[in-house]
């Protein structure tokens, strides 16, 4: 129920039989002071409704916003370890126990698909500020160009493991790789508790 709606329905209300606001009954019989008095009255009744009602629209505006910039930082988070997760996939190549590298698309697509939502993922208003659980630091958006070019590059790398990844060629994996995990590095170090330069240390 949108403040509007809730300000039609208050108005809706303070109006007579004939949608005439402010004018009341007709008295058989009375002074006019007295007609007056009720005029005044009806109208402030109307006045202090329409305040209330637009009160209680900033309220659930308010409530709303913080349940959506709550999903959303649970949203990304949950993006961001599904990354996490591609790496265990990728270590037994690394380390020469898989020779197939075709065994680490998946996680190549993974990361390239995730990049490309996390520039998105970062709207104003979804800090620790305004939500407690959020590790994103000012700097993502005192700092946004930077934010976003690391961001970019990120995005970048990870199509280049795709495309290396296809030719199965264990080397050049492991080369762009490194490449790739150092365009990890732009945001934040390794282990996921560790902070970085636009994410605060995982709280204990």
């Amino acid at each position: 129920m949108t403040g509007w709606f809730l300000c039609e329905v208050v108005i809706a209300g303070a109006l007579d039989e004939n949608g005439t606001v402010g004018q009341a009954p007709a008295r058989p019989t009375g002074t006019d002071d007295t007609r007056q008095k009720d005029i005044k009255m009806t109208r402030l009744k109307l006045v202090t409704l329409v305040i209330f009602a637009v009160g209680i629209s900033a309220l659930m505006t308010t409530d709303l916003a913080a349940q959506e910039g709550a999903a959303l930082v649970k949203q990304r988070q949950t993006e961001m370890g599904q990354m996490g997760k591609a790496f265990r996939a990728v270590k037994p190549i690394l380390k020469g126990e898989n020779t197939n590298v075709m065994d680490a698309m998946p996680s190549a697509v993974t990361w390239h698909t995730n990049a490309l939502k996390i520039v998105a993922n970062f709207p104003p208003d979804t800090g620790r500020d305004a939500v407690p659980d959020s590790r994103a630091k000012p700097e993502v958006w005192s700092k946004r160009s930077e934010f976003e070019a690391a961001a970019k590059k990120l995005v970048a790398e990870a199509e280049k493991l795709i495309v290396v990844t296809k030719t199965n060629e264990i080397n050049g994996f492991r080369a762009q790789f490194k490449v790739f995990a150092q365009a990890c590095g732009g945001c934040h170090k390794g282990p996921k508790k560790e902070g970085g330069k636009f994410r605060f240390p995982k709280q204990e």
